[in-house]
């Protein structure tokens, strides 16, 4: 076999032409998860199932237990499926051997799975290059069955998938509020399904608005950085204030140089549309030459920068820059480090001096 896609993925669930061995990885948790406990429960009879499904988490088996129990024979059943989650292959060239020679003769009976779930793959070297082992173990799973790549989702294809989960529950969602959608509460596929089963079950019209999404969708934690942006730049520090609040008691598990990053990121995505408008050139070309993923960063740029000039940008990236030495270098308390920023930002915003 080889390196497949998730369409020919599920073409093999959907007619029962599995590989006998799969490597399952990428990006996108939900899709894996998915599509895992999807091939589960194609394969495995329930009625059999201690007797034909074996599991383990990598860091809690050793790779001759798990080859033991996928030599095993299927009972009342067509095959013996194994599941390993986050092996730690990376700490190990003789397991991988093991595996390798494994594979050149996998019993026909025998499913094997190995899926990556809080691990990431592929590994790296110190210098950040794809380490050798990561090569071995992709090209092995290729030769002997499918190797699985499920990363995350275009914003076109959250959209229609969105549409077309409204339409099952019988309503009508467009595809620009689709995308609107997914600017509030994020990328994330299964907060998607959730904000859709929540929606649907409030609805009382058929057809889905932007007040009704404003009104009950939960907003993302980038959401949340572009109202605190938008307040800057409007002036509003009674907002402002009130967003970074929410920020730092309701986002406890966020680190203050994430906040920051993130941040940070708003302006230089209006520093970059700001210098293609000086240029001659559209909007829409910092998307293909930076790489971004989703139109809603660009469209957010372009809104929040439309009364700034690249001068006042050069300056607010200076000052977050400040910020970003003051976190990581002296012992000044982090809130008050985004205070003083947010102070900062809204003068230049406003054509103030400040120091």
């Amino acid at each position: 076999m080889a390196k497949i896609t998730e369409a020919e993925l599920k073409a093999q669930i959907k007619t029962g032409e599995y590989s006998n061995a799969y490597f399952i990885f990428g990006q996108e948790g939900y899709l894996k998860n998915h599509y895992v406990n999807l091939l589960k429960k194609k394969i495995v009879e329930p009625t059999f199932e201690d007797f034909n499904f074996h599991s383990y988490n990598g860091k809690d088996t050793t790779m001759d237990e798990i080859l033991k129990d996928a030599e095993l024979l299927p009972m009342m059943s067509s095959y013996n499926f194994v599941l390993v989650c986050d092996y730690p292959f990376d700490k190990s060239e003789s397991d991988i051997k093991l595996l390798q020679e494994f594979l050149k003769d996998i019993p026909e009976t025998t499913i094997l799975v190995f899926w990556y779930d809080a691990l990431e793959f592929p590994f790296k070297n110190k210098d950040g290059k794809v380490s050798a082992k990561a090569t071995k173990l992709e090209n092995a799973f290729a030769k002997a069955g499918s190797v699985v790549e499920l990363n995350c989702k275009t914003e076109s294809e959250l959209a229609k998938m969105l549409v077309t989960g409204f339409k099952k529950r019988g309503y009508e969602l467009t595809p620009n509020l689709a995308k609107y959608l997914i600017s509030i509460s994020g990328t994330d596929i299964q907060t998607l399904q959730n904000e859709t089963e929540k929606i649907c079950f409030y609805l009382k019209d058929k057809e889905v608005t932007k007040d009704i999404i404003d009104k009950l969708a939960t907003k993302s934690f980038q959401a949340r950085v572009n109202d605190l942006s938008k307040a800057i730049l409007a002036g509003d520090g009674s907002k402002a204030y009130s967003v970074l609040n929410a920020l730092f008691y309701n986002e406890k598990n966020v680190k203050s140089d994430y906040l920051l990053g993130t941040i940070t990121k708003s302006f230089v995505d209006m520093y970059r549309v700001k210098c293609a408008k000086a240029a001659g050139k559209p909007a829409t070309d910092i998307k293909n030459y930076f790489f971004y993923q989703y139109d809603s960063y660009i469209n957010n740029a372009v809104r929040d920068s439309a009364n700034l000039s690249i001068k006042q940008l050069r300056k607010s990236l200076d000052v977050l820059m400040d910020a970003d030495n003051a976190l990581k270098s002296t012992s000044a308390d982090d809130r008050l480090v985004f205070e003083e920023l947010v102070v900062k930002l809204m003068l230049i915003a406003n054509e103030v001096r400040y120091d």
